[in-house]
């Protein structure tokens, strides 16, 4: 190559990198403008956002001793509950655990009494019973002595034996 060839190769070329250096200068430029206007639209919601940070953090600094205490209280809570549940559970299981032996006796008591009414209500009335079949027979046995008395005269045997055989 020859060297006035190379000198317009080295020309092009610094020509081409002055133009990329003006071309990145401009968008630099572009880029602080647009960079310096979005800051100065951000800016003022900065210093509003800037006082509402600070007084969340204050609030949050605040409250976390409160919340951390909440906690252990609501914990502290939970756990008396479960301990009442707990005893309530043993409370109601003895309370079961007794009434069933007392229903266990009560049924006892009530079979005995059931079968000593029963009884009494026998004795009772064979002592009944008994004197009044007394009386009976003895009612018989006048009838019959009356009988006789006023007939004067006795039966037969025949009649005798066929009452016994229908009873046989």
């Amino acid at each position: 190559m020859s060297e006035d060839a190379f000198r317009w190769v080295v020309a092009l070329g610094v020509f081409l990198a002055a133009v990329a250096v003006i071309v990145q200068a401009a968008l630099v430029f572009a880029m602080y403008r647009v960079t310096k206007a979005t800051q100065d639209k951000l800016v003022p919601v900065l210093d509003a956002t800037v006082p509402v940070i600070a007084t969340l953090r204050r609030l949050v600094d605040e409250s976390t001793p409160k919340i951390s205490q909440m906690m252990a209280d609501s914990a502290a809570m939970v756990k008396t509950t479960r301990e009442q549940v707990d005893r309530l559970g043993e409370v109601v299981k003895d309370v079961s655990d007794r009434a069933r032996v007392q229903v266990a006796r009560l049924d006892g008591t009530l079979d005995q009494t059931v079968e000593q009414i029963e009884q009494v209500s026998s004795v009772i009335r064979a002592a009944m019973v008994k004197p009044v079949k007394q009386v009976d027979g003895i009612m018989h046995g006048i009838r019959a002595a009356i009988s006789v008395v006023a007939h004067s005269r006795r039966e037969s045997v025949d009649h005798a034996t066929q009452d016994e055989e229908m009873f046989i």
